[in-house]
């Protein structure tokens, strides 16, 4: 049967305010509540699902909201200050444009030493000479291009979340839906935003600063991008920097057709429209590019194309009711051909108190250099490139020379003949003068030096030293062992990409730039922008959009090329390895198959902690089939959990042994989250009743003392109700760890199988004691055959020593006897020696003394 729960869960309990000296007057004790007083904004709209919608009181507003403000002043204001400022603006656009031309020249020479446009300086001038280009400035900017563009836009968007401060699931939803809407706006909606965006990086290496736009179309009804190359960008000569310039002009070269579009959606003034015959005068870089697409001007301006300056600048408008006269950004626009001022709008929001300039144009910089403009590969490697070309122009001409048919021909000499060419395998006849019989003294080919070694030799050093300035992490890495650490294999790859992972964390950052300004036109436009139905799913809101610091590039500015994203891969995959304990198995594996660019990750690898909220039936039958389940806090546990409980101790299902293995494990897990999260549903009531206010336990915070001591009284009262309401449960779930310690032993058996395997161990273990019962008598008799053996090993052995020792002592007696017989042998040799002696001692005393001896 399932758990009853004989006390309901609100069983009118209830902590009284004053709690230890703690009263419930927020003005007696105000540092109670303070954690609890949220200060801020005066108009707060609570929506249905428990959210909230914050009108700050220093509201920004928009066009849609506060059209007065962002209307065209060109209309209200004196015509003749307009002249006025028309007039000056035109005299320093002038001295700004004559202040670049060398960077103008600059950038014109890097396009033509790509070669793409056949007009690369340089080479000999003869007929024939070899007029090919060195590509190494070509390929970088190819190279770069790709690179970047991978990295800035991949396949799923260029944008992610990214929460600043605490995380709550609020801010969470909103990043992510702001994510989401605006991937679909730069990948679907601004359908040119990467060809414009692929457009500035292939040129950005070579003017060495590029420049997006960002603006929002009425008649299209979205936002929109533009590519703006460096020369249509004119800086101040003192301007130290592009965001700081204090005037910043835009070249726009539009149709009439554009122009009148323009004035009839109230962008321009309703001017009194020439058509212009001739074409606006073209930079130098924009003529070296219309060789390299093969364009020519007209003859004729049939398109009617005029240029309008947009001036982003500061000025101080006595007439603007906003700015009261104070120096404030603007936005200036004046017609070349009449010269008048067709647009002047307030560059600042409205609400915006300080008068921050807004931006609308973003800079890309290659390599900042002293000043406002960054410098690019024509400085870098200009000179390198053109010795390159040179080199190989060289090299070929001197081919070429040494394979044509250059000679010298003696004056005088008569060559007749139908043809004077040869062509190959054929046999021409000449006639030569009189007494000339060898045709070499007619004619005698130049001799010109053979293709150089050492050129040879030095193009490969130009070449290399070329390439070292704009190197990549691959070239770096590309004849490295396989084996090598992955730290070396980082450390190549960071030492090869030093350069351009610089570069690409300034892209980065202009990137961030580029949706900020994205995210304040969604604020502004958003009501008005066009949809899919697939995109009023994702439920965005206009008020999503007032924060701008929740997304960010999805881009990594540490990172640029492809080869440093495999080799932390793969230290992280050695680290995890390593230590197990310390890494998230599931996470790190969804890296490196993320990584590897696998499809359907989460299909292959789902998460259990992504678990959708059921109801209690249909959590039941997901734990049954071994998936994940999860308890939320809004849910009624005591609810869940008699169902659960009931549902365990089903003998057709919980507890049945065809489910209960799988069951009851995931639901002792799931048991365990009810009842946490009933336990914190319990303190909060509690507290939340105490100080008549929302306590919010689930929210980590810091607390003061009196808090603690609130939190110490509400758990007193929780106990009373676990023990009332909870108690029968810990029997259950003491039935099912024990459940669960049966169903680990194995299967149950039938009786006649269990009978049968219980007389298969019986014999067994009769076989086994026999075995061993033998064993022990074998070993007996073995341990009194050894120690017989030992002791007739000792007998003989004494047996043997005491035949020794005999032996021993009769060859000692025989040797005693021998010495005993030598001695006296030599003792009766030395009597008999005396004996001698003394005998002939007493014959010569028996001698006559006197006479002479006896002959």
């Amino acid at each position: 049967m399932a758990t009853e729960f004989p006390i309901p869960q609100d069983n009118g309990r209830f902590i009284d305010p004053i709690v230890d000296g703690m009263q419930s007057d927020e003005e007696d004790n105000p540092s109670v509540f303070e954690i609890f007083n949220d200060t801020g904004p005066s108009d707060v709209e609570e929506l249905p699902d428990g959210s909230a919608i914050v009108r700050l009181d220093d509201k920004i507003l928009g066009p849609g909201d506060s059209p007065d403000f962002y209307e065209n002043l060109a209309e209200s204001l004196n015509i003749a200050d307009l002249e006025g400022v028309a007039v000056k603006y035109l005299d320093l656009i002038e001295k700004d444009k004559e202040a670049r031309e060398g960077r103008d020249k600059q950038y014109e020479e890097g396009l033509k030493r790509t070669g793409l446009g056949n007009d690369a300086p340089g080479g000999a001038q003869f007929t024939g000479a070899s007029k090919v280009v060195h590509p190494v400035m070509a390929e970088a900017c190819v190279d770069f291009s790709a690179r970047a563009i991978k990295e800035l836009f991949p396949v799923d968007g260029p944008v992610k979340t990214k929460i600043i401060g605490e995380v709550t699931d609020e801010k969470v939803m909103r990043a992510e839906r702001k994510r989401d809407y605006m991937n679909w706006q730069l990948t679907e909606q601004i359908e040119e935003y990467r060809d414009e965006l692929e457009q500035l990086l292939t040129q950005q290496p070579l003017g060495g600063s590029q420049y997006l736009k960002m603006w929002y179309d009425d008649q299209k009804r979205r936002p929109c991008a533009e590519f703006v190359p460096i020369d249509n960008v004119y800086l101040p000569f003192a301007a130290a920097n592009f965001y700081t310039a204090s005037r910043v002009t835009e070249v726009n070269d539009i149709t009439q057709e554009e122009f009148e579009l323009r004035v009839s959606r109230k962008l321009y003034c309703d001017v009194e429209i020439y058509r212009t015959s001739m074409e606006p005068e073209e930079s130098k870089p924009q003529k070296a590019n219309n060789k390299i697409e093969g364009k020519t001007s007209q003859a004729e301006n049939i398109d009617g194309i005029r240029r309008v300056y947009h001036i982003y600048t500061w000025l101080e408008l006595d007439d603007d009711t906003f700015s009261k006269g104070e120096r404030a950004p603007y936005i200036l626009m004046i017609d070349e051909t009449t010269r008048d001022v067709v647009g002047l709008y307030r560059n600042w929001e409205d609400g915006d108190d300080a008068m921050s300039k807004l931006d609308w144009l973003v800079e890309f910089k290659f390599i900042p250099w002293r000043g406002a403009y960054a410098i690019g590969l024509p400085h870098l490697i200009g000179g390198l490139s053109a010795a390159l070309t040179g080199t190989l122009r060289a090299l070929l001409d001197s081919a070429h020379i040494n394979n044509a048919p250059t000679m010298l021909k003696l004056k005088g000499a008569k060559i007749s003949g139908q043809s004077i060419s040869i062509e190959p395998t054929q046999v021409s006849e000449i006639e030569g003068a009189p007494g000339v019989d060898d045709i070499r003294k007619i004619a005698m080919p130049v001799p010109f030096n053979p293709p150089s070694v050492v050129l040879f030799q030095l193009l490969g050093w130009v070449t290399a030293a070329a390439k070292g300035v704009v190197t990549t992490a691959e070239e770096k890495i590309a004849d490295i062992n396989s084996n090598a650490p992955v730290g070396t294999t980082q450390a190549l790859i960071e030492q090869g990409a030093a350069v351009f992972s610089a570069i690409h964390a300034r892209i980065h950052n202009s990137q961030a730039r580029v949706l900020k300004i994205l995210n304040r036109l969604n604020r502004w436009y958003f009501d008005e922008q066009r949809m899919g139905e697939v995109v009023k799913d994702l439920g965005v809101e206009k008020e999503d959009f007032n924060r701008e610091s929740d997304v960010i590039p999805v881009s990594d500015p540490h990172i640029f090329a492809e080869t440093q994203r495999y080799a932390q891969i793969q230290a992280l995959a050695a680290r995890a390895q390593a230590n197990p304990d310390l890494y998230n198995r599931l996470a790190v594996e969804k890296r490196i198959l993320k990584q590897l660019k696998m499809p359907d990750i989460n299909e292959v690898l789902p998460d259990p902690a992504n678990v959708k909220e059921m109801n209690s039936a249909l959590e039941n039958v997901a734990m049954t089939l071994g998936k994940p389940v999860g308890a939320f806090p809004q849910q009624d546990h005591l609810a869940h959990i008699q169902m659960h409980l009931s549902y365990l101790q089903d003998p057709l299902y919980g507890a049945n042994p065809i489910m209960a293995k799988v069951f009851i494990p995931n639901c002792l897990e799931h048991l365990k989250q009810h009842l946490a999260l009933w336990y914190l549903n319990q303190v909060d009531s509690y507290a939340s009743v105490a100080l008549q206010r929302p306590f919010n336990v689930m929210k980590e915070q810091s607390l003061p003392g009196q808090a603690d001591q609130l939190l110490a009284a509400v758990g007193q009262h929780v106990h009373q109700d676990t023990q009332a309401q909870l108690g029968p449960i810990a029997q259950v779930i003491q039935q099912a760890m024990a459940a669960i310690q049966q169903l680990s032993g194995g299967p149950q058996m039938d009786p006649a199988t269990q009978a049968f395997v219980q007389t298969s161990m019986a014999e067994t273990q009769r076989r086994a004691a026999k075995d061993q019962a033998e064993i022990q008598i074998k070993t007996v008799q073995l341990q009194q055959e050894n120690q017989e053996f030992m002791l007739g090993e000792q007998i003989d052995m004494a047996k043997n020593t005491e035949n020794n020792l005999t032996q021993e002592r009769i060859k000692s007696a025989e040797l005693t006897k021998d010495a005993a017989s030598l001695q006296h042998e030599q003792f009766k040799t030395a009597i008999d020696a005396q004996n001698a002696i003394q005998a002939t001692l007493n014959q010569q005393m028996q001698q006559p003394t006197l006479g002479a001896p006896n002959v």
